[in-house]
Formats: structure tokens, sequence, C-alpha cells
């Protein structure tokens, strides 16, 4: 094939692609429309079904349970499919020039989002004038490029909100790890600038103590062990009193401190720029009592033991090999307790509806995820849902509801609209959920994902044969 016919058949795909991008924002319009709630309606019963506005000041209001089903349909979660929505009512309501030239072909979908998105915060006002001023010129430059007029743009449109939302960010200040690869993670720090420079002038520090005593690391893997060391307050300290005279530094170190000069630590006169630290050891200072608690689980197989070769399990974080753990606790130098873990099938069921620890235990130990479909939450704090809804006792309900083969963990969304957004589940074996839609779409659950049955005679048949039988429920 020529290169012409290739250039043809990628633009070809490439205006099917803006056609589709932009049929889907359509369709997601319509989908909320018909899931219009008024919360000044006479009817209307928030217990029940709450009026949730996602998108910015003037879209309509929707149904709570409006992304269930739109995000199951597209194989994601309802956190997605409720920024879609967000986005997509934005766009028709608040930003009409920018949604006139995605309907047109002028703007990719993607694009549009990003600009409903950081458009939302704003007034009607506030982001009618972005629009106006922006929207001729999307796609008329890089991206990258793009968003920083963007950005300058709606500080200009609202510097009043801008103050207010510098404020709320002083707030949301946190650190957070992710997981990365071969036994690492990425740790990332939201802080204030003056704590932030400190910090990596530490950690430069400490890397710059490592290469004096002979580490011969590149200087990144060096700042990594710093972060290790300022971990462990007493060795860190040490460290810092027998470096506190001499100079450490290294060409290395300048590489990797913030560029900018004026955001460095005023050095000291004298030329020790880190004797502004103290150094004092505090009266009656135990190293051991420094060192933080921290509880973390691994789960080991007997193969792992005997064999060495299989992996282990974190309860947070990806799969380690036996030697990976065993390096990651020496370098730690912590004191480890071993623990055999809870068998769920050693664990009876209760006739009352609240769960106990144990029990809860169990069912996080073998659904290690929300079970609606496409659920992505692991949070430990899910709700613990019956399967099958519970009856009290009192009411003529049989014994053991409460068990391990009739509860799952949910995310509070996710258990709304089960309870009252027309979604119904069954497991018909423990940790096998399969769901309805109000629709009729069946999906099957399981700790290895998600199945989408769609909604044909077959999968109405795998519903109906996962119904539980009188005879299970009583069991």
């Amino acid at each position: 094939m020529g290169t012409a016919r290739l250039a043809s058949l990628i633009e070809q795909n490439h205006a099917e692609l803006m056609v589709r991008e932009c049929r889907m924002l359509q369709l997601t319009c319509a989908w909320a429309d018909a899931h219009y709630l008024d919360s000044d309606s006479k009817d209307y019963q928030p217990l029940i079904e709450r009026a949730c506005v996602w998108g910015g000041e003037g879209t309509p209001e929707v149904s709570e349970y409006c992304a269930a089903e739109l995000g199951a349909l597209q194989g994601t979660g309802m956190a997605a499919a409720r920024a879609l929505i967000a986005d997509a009512l934005d766009l028709r309501y608040r930003l009409p020039r920018l949604w006139g030239r995605v309907l047109t072909g002028g703007v990719r979908a993607w694009q549009a989002r990003k600009i409903a998105e950081e458009t939302r915060p704003l007034s009607w006002e506030a982001c009618a004038d972005v629009d106006h001023a922006l929207s001729d010129f999307v796609g008329m430059m890089p991206w990258p490029r793009f968003t920083k007029i963007l950005a300058a743009t709606v500080l200009e449109a609202d510097p009043t909100l801008a103050a207010e939302r510098a404020e709320r960010s002083r707030a949301t200040q946190d650190v957070f790890s992710f997981n990365s690869e071969d036994g690492l993670k990425t740790i990332v720090a939201k802080a204030a600038a003056g704590d932030a420079i400190w910090f990596l002038a530490t950690v430069n520090k400490i890397a710059e103590i490592l290469a004096a005593r002979g580490d011969t690391d590149p200087v990144g893997s060096r700042r990594a062990r710093a972060v290790g060391i300022l971990a462990q307050p007493a060795e860190a300290l040490r460290l810092l009193l027998e470096h506190q005279h001499g100079r450490t530094e290294s060409a290395e170190s300048d590489a990797t401190s913030d560029p900018d000069p004026a955001s460095q630590p005023e050095p000291d006169p004298e030329g020790d720029d880190h004797r502004s630290l103290s150094m004092e050891v505090p009266p009656g200072f135990d190293a051991s009592a420094a060192r933080p608690r921290v509880v973390l689980h691994f789960h080991l197989s007997e193969a792992v033991l005997r064999t060495g070769h299989a992996v282990v399990r974190p309860e947070d974080g990806d799969p380690l090999t036996l030697n990976q753990l065993v390096e990651f606790l020496g370098a730690a130098g912590c004191q480890v307790r071993i623990q055999p873990l809870l068998d769920p099938t050693d664990v009876s069921p209760i006739d009352g509806y609240e769960v106990p620890q144990r029990l809860r235990a169990a069912v996080r130990a073998r659904q290690i995820a929300d079970v609606f479909p496409f659920g992505a939450c692991v949070s430990p704090r899910l709700d613990l849902d019956h399967t099958e809804r519970y009856v009290s006792m009192d009411y003529g309900g049989p014994p053991g509801q409460t068990r391990l083969g009739n509860l799952g963990p949910m995310g509070r969304p996710s258990h709304r609209a089960v309870t009252h957004g027309g979604w119904a589940k069954h497991q018909p074996v423990q940790g096998y959920f399969v769901h309805r839609s109000p629709n009729g779409y069946v999906y099957i659950v399981t700790n290895q994902g998600t199945l989408s049955l769609g909604r044909t005679t077959f999968s109405a048949a795998v519903w109906e044969a996962s119904a539980p039988k009188p005879a299970a429920i009583c069991a």
C-alpha cells in the first residue's frame, strides 16, 4: 500500500474518530435529559433518589443513579461516567461557542472536556467570558501552549475565585504514595513551597553525606535512599550530627536541586548552608521511641516459604518476590510480627444485620474491591452490602443472613444504586456477583474484573439461573 493511500486512510480514520467522540457527548446529554430530576418538585424524595448537579452553575439536575448504567455500558466506573455527564452538560449549557465547534468537527472532544473541567468553578458570566475569548482559538496551537493561555484566562475571568481556590488548596496539602514497578513506590507530596524546598535541601544533604561515606550509586539512587533515612529520624539525626561541620556538596547535587536561585535557602555567610538546622540532641532522646510505628500486611502462601520462588502479595501495593520482601524488611530495620491469615471459610454466619469485625475481615480478604460493575474503589471503608436484602428475623427472615456468601463490599454510590436506583444483584457462588441494570443489561463481577453479557436471551437466562433458591437462603 502506497503512502498516499495510507495518508488518505489516516485522514479518514481521524475524521471518523472526531465524529464518534462528538456523538458520545451528544448521547451523554440525551442520557442526562432522560434522567432529569427536579428537586423543587412536590414528588421529590431525596432519601430514595437525590438530584445532583455535577456540572457547573446553570446546568440541570440529574438523578444520582444517572451515571451507574452509563458507566457500565461503556466499561467504566461511576466516577468516570459522572465526569462525562458534567463535561457534556457544561459544554452544551455554559460553553455554547465551544460546543458549536465540537459539533462541526472543529475541536476534539477531549480538548473540549478539558476546558469544561477547568471552567467548572467559574460563575455563569465568567464562563461565558472564557467561552467568548478562547473558543475560536482551540486547535490552532499545540495543546500544552493553549493550556497556559486557558489558565491565565480563567484567572482573569474571576480573580476572587482564584484567590479562594488558592486558599482552599492550602487545606488539601497531603502526601500520597502510588504503586510503581519492581517493588518500588512513587511518593508525591503536595505541600507549602517553603516546606518542599527545605525537604529537598535535606534530601540533597543526606545524599551528599552518603557520597562522602563512599556510596558510589548515582545521585538519584542516593536521594531516594535519603527519603528512607528521613523516615527513621534517629538515623537521619545521627548522620546530620556527624557531618554538621563538613562540606559535602558535589556537582551532582547541583544538577538535582531547584534551578530557581530565588527559591533556594539563603547561604550562610561562613559557608555552611546547613548550619541553620538544629543539631542538638534533645535531652533524654530515645532513638527506638522516635521510630514510627507502621502496620503492613503481606500475604504469603505455603509455596512462597517452601520454594522461595512464588510471589508475595502486599495488601496495598504491587506483588513482590520473597527476596524483595526480605530486602525491604531488612532495610527498614523494623521489628516483624508474623501472624496467620484469616481463613474466610472458618467464619460463622450470624443472624443480626450488623457485620462483626471478623466477618468483615474475611469478606475483604476474599473481595478486594467494589463489586459493582467496573468498580475501582479499594478503600478499607467500603460498605458491606447484603447481596439479598436482609429481612429481620422478627419479620420472618431466615437465620444466618449475614454470612460470607451474602455480603460484598460496595462504595456508597454503588450501594445506593442497588438499593434505590433500579439495579439488582445475585451472588450464586461466594465471590461471584451477577448484576442487572435498570434497562436489563447483565454483568458478572469477580475479583478478576467485570464481564459484560449485554442484553440478550443468554444474559437473561444467566440472570434467572443466578437467582437464589429458597433452600439456599435458609441453609
